[in-house]
């Protein structure tokens, strides 16, 4: 009897056990899939679909302009599983949006993009040298020193253009570029040529100078910032500190100095002096030419050599220092970027800057949501010395501020003839001042670098 209760208890705990395992993996159903296996627009544009980014890639020709009213002809998606849009359905595709698949308890979003075919040219280097692009005439105007070593008949070029548009010839392949040099770019409808013309320059009007023998071999941050030179001031270099003190570049020219350093930032003018060996090497050209007119922008680390040129006391370097490092980022912007304040928004600096919604009228934005900035940094913190805020630094460095956050982070200084403007300096300290995102963004605040640049050469030189 003992042992017929026994095997009565056995089956009963075997078959509870069987009862809870059943309750357990029924309750979830990821037996399915939900793969997107095919979706068409108006009857006619069917998408590329990648599943492993969960993208719907919807091609339409380049004068297409519908997306805002755009029909569902066609979905195919895995066996029971069940879609937010539906053959018949009119969507407004002006902006990628969501489709969600479901199946059981799998769920999976995929973004629809419908995207007119694009032939764009972005960016164009040879040998190094940026371009400058001029999308109305489809021409590219490259500025190359005659020192540069660069064989024009034979000449490597570097083109990014719009995602799915083809190059010919081919990025990364060689041309001559002694004579007017032919781009393709083609995509489905969309096809632009442009044209290449090369000048050879001897006597810069601008440079970009850094430790470097080429702009290649500089750092990201510095690198970018020496191409924005080259590719947008017609007739602008880029030169080392070598080029100038051994007399292989002609500045007779020259009307402006780009220095930007992004670099292990300096505690005082000798640690500047110190790591700086080739730029006070080539310092007794630099102050010939900055008495004889000639204006400088500086950048970040670079503007403890506003000290070196004479225009600012040997003891009025930045006490507010940060940052380092070879180029990498350390902060990601979100919605509201980082931005600082200019003390006069009518200053020549600031003309032309796009403004952020909503935000103070003398607010500066310099970065984009997802940019990463490097943010070295060399200004003034209201401390110490400063603790009288901007009319202290004013008095020590005998300059003027221009813009800060509870700092003076970009300031300008008289030229050799004892007047602001023209044939001054131009300190820009500010992490903000940054040229090198190292994760991908889309600009709109960051052209506003560009503009005060723009703005720079203008107000120093004329």
């Amino acid at each position: 009897m003992k042992t017929i209760y026994s095997i009565i208890c056995a089956l009963c705990v075997i078959c509870g056990l069987a009862a809870c395992s059943k309750d357990h993996t029924g309750s979830i159903d990821v037996s399915g899939s939900c793969l997107v296996e095919k979706f068409v627009l108006n009857g006619q544009y069917e998408g590329i679909i990648n599943t492993e980014k969960r993208l719907v890639k919807v091609k339409v020709p380049v004068d297409f302009d519908q997306k805002r009213d755009m029909e569902v002809t066609g979905i195919t998606v895995s066996p029971g599983a069940q879609s937010s849009m539906n053959v018949g359905d009119h969507i407004n595709f002006d902006a990628d949006r969501t489709l969600h698949i479901s199946n059981g308890d799998l769920v999976l979003d995929y973004q629809v993009s419908v995207r007119n075919d694009e032939a764009l040219m972005k960016n164009f280097i040879l040998e190094g040298v940026r371009g400058a692009i001029n999308q109305q005439d489809k021409t590219v105007s490259v500025s190359v020193m005659g020192n540069s070593g660069i064989d024009l008949t034979n000449a490597t070029f570097e083109v990014e253009h719009s995602e799915d548009a083809i190059c010919s010839p081919a990025s990364g392949t060689k041309g001559n570029f002694t004579e007017p040099f032919q781009i393709t770019l083609n995509d489905n409808t969309a096809t632009s040529v442009y044209t290449v013309y090369v000048t050879m320059i001897s006597d810069p009007v601008a440079i970009f100078v850094g430790e470097a023998e080429n702009i290649e071999l500089l750092n990201d941050e510095e690198k970018a910032a020496a191409k924005w030179l080259t590719g947008n001031i017609e007739s602008a270099a880029y030169a080392s500190w070598n080029d100038i003190a051994s007399g292989n570049i002609s500045l007779e020219k020259c009307k402006l100095v780009f220095f930007h350093r992004h670099c292990s930032s300096y505690g005082n003018y000798n640690g500047f002096v110190e790591a700086e060996q080739g730029a006070m090497t080539a310092l007794p050209k630099m102050k010939e030419l900055w008495q004889n007119g000639v204006g400088f922008v500086l950048g970040r680390s670079a503007v403890n050599y506003a000290i070196a040129l004479g225009a600012m006391p040997e003891d009025a370097y930045p006490n507010n220092v940060w940052g380092g490092g070879g180029g990498e980022g350390s902060d990601q912007m979100g919605d509201d970027p980082w931005h600082f304040y200019a003390y006069d928004i009518t200053h020549p600096l600031w003309k032309n800057l796009k403004t952020y919604p909503g935000a103070a009228d003398n607010a500066v934005y310099t970065l984009d949501k997802d940019y990463t900035i490097c943010n070295t940094t060399s200004q003034y913190g209201f401390w110490d010395t400063y603790q009288d805020g901007k009319d202290a630094v004013e008095a020590k460095t005998g300059g003027r501020a221009l813009g800060g956050d509870n700092s003076v982070s970009s300031w300008e200084l008289k030229g050799a003839n004892g007047e602001f403007g023209k044939g001054g300096v131009i300190c820009l300290g500010s992490g903000l001042f940054d040229w090198n995102s190292p994760t991908p963004y889309e600009s709109y605040y960051h052209d506003n670098m560009g503009a005060i640049l723009l703005n720079a050469f203008d107000y120093l030189t004329k």
